[in-house]
């Protein structure tokens, strides 16, 4: 289906939606953040110190009727996250219209997917794309959504949910700047992405099984042109399936997490593209609770990824796909290590304290990240923290120790 079609077709539902609503509005609700901050680097693994950062987000919510809702949520910001050097961005996060009235409540507009109930590190993960390069403490807000057709539908003892995707974005990853390579980012036009996942909430256990058809976001290196001055690398959509699962159980004052991707690559059939691995992901863990919201989790995983084949040779494509491997997570074929998380309310609950660490085989490269929310008024907050990134330059961790970094931050809401 093309893109232009899919759009024409998603007019249709939406007016059939505005034709079916009854009811009366009510009034739209409007809230935000507005924040400022200063962090000793940035995310661009360069050598600049001292960053600024400012932030505004708006959320907006209407009950246009007794079954219709529109969302939406758009945010600025001030902040160095960009190839091209400029500080300033602006974008749409989320938008949608739904109605609640069906048996599959609808949803046309950007909606962000988050999948997964493992803690921090989700292999199923794979739909909304994410700006690692932005500087903001919470990991949600370095995504964004997607724009197309959602569907959540009632089936048996679960939800059954359906993403009709017709605008493919990348991730936006930290890349180190090389003499003599220029790196265009540009989104490719690609087909619709079809992601489904049947979700299960239940008293014994809570299950999902889920499956995507469509593109990795994380990007694949294309040579594009070479030059005396160097040469030019472009983003390439690679073609990928997934079939995953999780599962959480409660035993008590235990919860058991477990989540588990499978995933494969379709190459392209040029040689200048870099090779993808097609690999299995497993995470497995439990989550203590020891009072008073008082948590601790820890977790192990492993993730096996298939050899391929290079179909050149040639020392200039050897290296991007070098760089491929080290970007995408691709080096080692057997990957394994562990998972730690630490957190607790302070000071009568008016401050939370996390720390996360990631600690990962053969390599031995390592991540700590910690955070510390205060509550200075009901609008009022500060946030401070901090990320480490230790180990080998050729490994996925270790690359990034020019990120590592501290924050302070102050935000308003209303």
């Amino acid at each position: 289906m093309r893109q232009s079609q899919l759009l024409r077709w998603g007019a249709g539902a939406l007016a059939t939606l505005l034709i079916t609503t009854q009811g009366y509005a009510s009034s739209p609700q409007l809230n935000g953040e507005i924040t400022s901050g200063l962090w000793s680097s940035n995310r661009m693994l360069d050598d600049r110190h001292a960053v600024s950062s400012n932030r505004l987000k708006l959320n907006f919510y209407w009950q246009a009727s007794d079954n219709l809702q529109l969302r939406s949520s758009v945010s600025a910001r001030s902040s160095p996250e960009r190839l091209d050097g400029k500080r300033e961005g602006a974008g749409v996060d989320e938008l949608y219209i739904r109605n609640r009235n069906w048996p599959c409540t609808p949803a046309l507009g950007k909606k962000l997917v988050i999948w997964g109930r493992a803690d921090g590190i989700n292999p199923t993960d794979l739909v909304s794309p994410t700006n690692y390069r932005r500087l903001t403490p919470e990991t949600n807000d370095q995504r964004t959504g997607n724009w197309g057709l959602h569907l959540d539908c009632a089936a048996g003892q679960g939800r059954l949910q359906m993403h009709v995707l017709d605008r493919f974005r990348f991730n936006d990853v930290p890349l180190r700047a090389t003499p003599g390579v220029q790196f265009i980012e540009q989104d490719s036009s690609v087909r619709p992405t079809l992601a489904i996942k049947y979700d299960v909430l239940a008293s014994s256990a809570d299950w999902s099984v889920s499956f995507i058809d469509g593109h990795d976001p994380f990007p694949t290196f294309a040579l594009r042109n070479i030059t005396p001055q160097g040469i030019t690398l472009g983003q390439y959509a690679t073609r990928m399936r997934m079939l995953g699962s999780d599962l959480t159980l409660v035993r008590g004052e235990t919860a058991y997490r477990a989540e588990i991707a499978w995933v494969d690559f379709q190459q392209a059939s040029a040689a200048s593209v870099a090779r993808r691995r097609p690999y299995i992901s497993l995470i497995a863990g439990a989550e203590w609770y020891l009072g008073d919201r008082e948590t601790m989790s820890l977790q192990g995983f492993l993730r096996h990824l298939r050899s391929v084949s290079t179909p050149s040779s040639d020392p200039l494509l050897e290296q991007i796909q070098e760089a491929q491997s080290l970007v995408s997570n691709e080096l080692d074929t057997k990957q394994y290590g562990i998972t730690f998380r630490y957190a607790r309310p302070l000071l009568d609950s008016k401050a939370a304290m996390d720390i996360f660490a990631v600690w990962t085989k053969p390599r031995g490269d390592w991540m700590l990240r910690g955070r510390l929310k205060y509550a200075l008024t009901d609008s009022w907050r500060i946030n401070t923290g901090f990320e480490f990134f230790r180990g080998p330059g050729n490994a996925f961790l270790g690359q990034l120790r020019k990120n590592s970094l501290t924050f302070v931050e102050a935000s308003y809401l209303w």
